[in-house]
C-alpha cells in the first residue's frame, strides 16, 4: 500500500522558500520524484474507495492538481502552489459532492461538500434544510461525525436568509453560504502507513453528510 514520504514535504518546504522558476527547473527531478509519490498514493486511494463507491474512471495522476499557479488575475506572482492537492469526482457522472485531498506543510486536510455553489443550487439546498433539517441535524450530530470533523465550515450570512423567519429551528444552518466538511491531520500521521486507513474512516463517517447534498444536487 502506498504511503506519502517525508521527502514529499522537503519538497514543499524547499519550494515554498524558493519558489521562483531557476529553484524549479533546477530540483525538477525532485519534484516529479514527489509528484509521482503524490499520484501513487492517490492511486491506491482510489482504488479503496471504488470497492463501495463509484467515482469518475481516470488515471490517476487525472485527480491530482498542477503545481503551476494561473497568475492572470493574481497578485500573487510566485509561478507554483507550495501544496499538492487531489480532486475525486464521486459518482459516474462526478455530479455529486466531490472528495477533496491538500497536503502542504503544517497544513494538511480531507474535505468535502458543496463549495461556493450557484444561486439556484444554494437555494434548493436551503428548500432541503428547511424541509428535512432533522435529517441533517442527526447526521451531523453523530458522535463520529463530531470527532471527525467538529462542525461544518464554510462562509455565513450575518442575518437572516431572505424567506426565512428569525425563529426557524434550522436558521444557522441556513445562513451558511457553503456548507463544507474537513478533517485536519499531522503531518506525522500523513507520512505513517495508517494514513490511507485513516482517510476511509473519514470518508466513510461523511457520506452521510454528501448523501444528503448530493440529492439536492442531483434533483
Amino acid at each position: 500500500m502506498e504511503t506519502i514520504t517525508a521527502d514529499l514535504f522537503a519538497f514543499l518546504r524547499e519550494l515554498k522558500l524558493n519558489n521562483n522558476k531557476p529553484w524549479f527547473e533546477a530540483n525538477k527531478s525532485w519534484y516529479e520524484k514527489s509528484r509521482a509519490n503524490m499520484i501513487s498514493f492517490i492511486g491506491s486511494l482510489v482504488a479503496e474507495i471504488k470497492t463501495f463507491e463509484p467515482i469518475v474512471e481516470k488515471d490517476a495522476k487525472k485527480y491530482v492538481g498542477r503545481i503551476y499557479r494561473d497568475l492572470r488575475f493574481s497578485k500573487d506572482k510566485t509561478p507554483y502552489h507550495s501544496y499538492f492537492n487531489a480532486l475525486i469526482e464521486r459518482g459516474g457522472d462526478g455530479k455529486k459532492c466531490p472528495l477533496y485531498l491538500h497536503l502542504e506543510p503544517d497544513n494538511c486536510f480531507l474535505g468535502g461538500g458543496i463549495w461556493q455553489p450557484e444561486p439556484d443550487l444554494l437555494k434548493r439546498v436551503r428548500q432541503e434544510i428547511d424541509y428535512n433539517g432533522s435529517v441533517l441535524h442527526e447526521i451531523i450530530e453523530n458522535k463520529k461525525f463530531i470527532k471527525y470533523f467538529q462542525e461544518l465550515t464554510g462562509d455565513k450570512l450575518l442575518r437572516v436568509p431572505k424567506g426565512y423567519e428569525p425563529d426557524n429551528p434550522n436558521l444557522e444552518l441556513l445562513k451558511l453560504k457553503q456548507y463544507i466538511v474537513h478533517r485536519r491531520f499531522d503531518e506525522h500521521l500523513v507520512v505513517s502507513s495508517v494514513f490511507l486507513t485513516e482517510i476511509l474512516l473519514t470518508y466513510d463517517t461523511a457520506i452521510p453528510f454528501f448523501t444528503f447534498f448530493d440529492q439536492v444536487k442531483l434533483s
